[in-house]
């Protein structure tokens, strides 16, 4: 389990994370989402290590996470797929799966990640050879969070996995997210901005609103558009 606990980020004056306190198990998909600003990709790149809390405590499976570099947190089992997929275009598929593995010093156990991920995502395992700028926006997102699974997380963070990909693709992206964390106990915790998106994919939706966790709930209870509205805008919709 993944345990965020009062956790306060400051950026010189600006005070990004005001006691934030989450929970994320292994079998569930947990969705953050919030207007521009409130804090939700400063949760994900605090627990990746990449900017250290003032005050709180980050833990996975009752390991303290808070101030190890990304590569130790990546090694305690946390990784964090980027926004915007950021994927090597002039580099084959597989290369840009190697990169994910650097935590590995055997060839032939990035080879078998490779493989056990092919078969998972047999359209990507189809592709290996090809340049990973010769695919399609999904699939590059698809090779992003393999990437992400070849270092052998057990919770897995996507920031805006949706981002940039037509509607019919982010249906099939939520599916595929919930098809992993249902057949590979990988527990998931991703930011949003698409709320359709995050509806369809979560089990639980916590929403931040300056830094801080205003509300956590099923998606069912937030399909209420003057809820949403009231945490998004501060203001109901007749």
């Amino acid at each position: 389990m993944l345990e965020i606990n009062q956790l306060h980020v400051r950026f010189r004056h600006v005070h990004a994370l005001r006691g934030v306190t989450l929970t994320a198990a292994r079998d569930e998909v947990l969705v953050l989402i919030g207007p521009n600003g409130a804090g939700k990709s400063t949760v994900l790149n605090t627990v990746a290590g990449l900017y250290k809390p003032d005050i709180g405590s980050v833990r996975m499976d009752g390991k303290e996470l808070g101030c190890k570099p990304p590569s130790d947190v990546v090694r305690a089992g946390v990784t964090l797929v980027p926004q915007g997929r950021r994927l090597f275009g002039s580099m084959t598929v597989r290369e840009n799966l190697e990169l994910g593995a650097y935590t590995k010093n055997e060839p032939a156990d990035i080879d078998k990640k490779i493989k056990q991920w092919s078969d998972f995502f047999p359209e990507i395992g189809q592709r290996l050879n090809v340049r990973a700028s010769l695919l399609s926006g999904g699939q590059q997102q698809i090779v992003a969070i393999i990437r992400g699974l070849m270092s052998e997380p057990r919770m897995l963070m996507m920031d805006e996995p949706s981002i940039g990909l037509a509607p019919i693709i982010v249906k099939r992206i939520a599916e595929e997210i919930r098809r992993l964390n249902r057949k590979s106990g990988i527990g998931i915790v991703l930011v949003e901005q698409n709320v359709e998106f995050a509806l369809m994919v979560a089990d639980r939706v916590a929403i931040l609103s300056q830094g801080q966790v205003v509300h956590i709930s099923s998606p069912d209870a937030l399909r209420n558009p003057s809820l949403l509205a009231n945490y998004f805008f501060g203001s109901s919709i007749d």
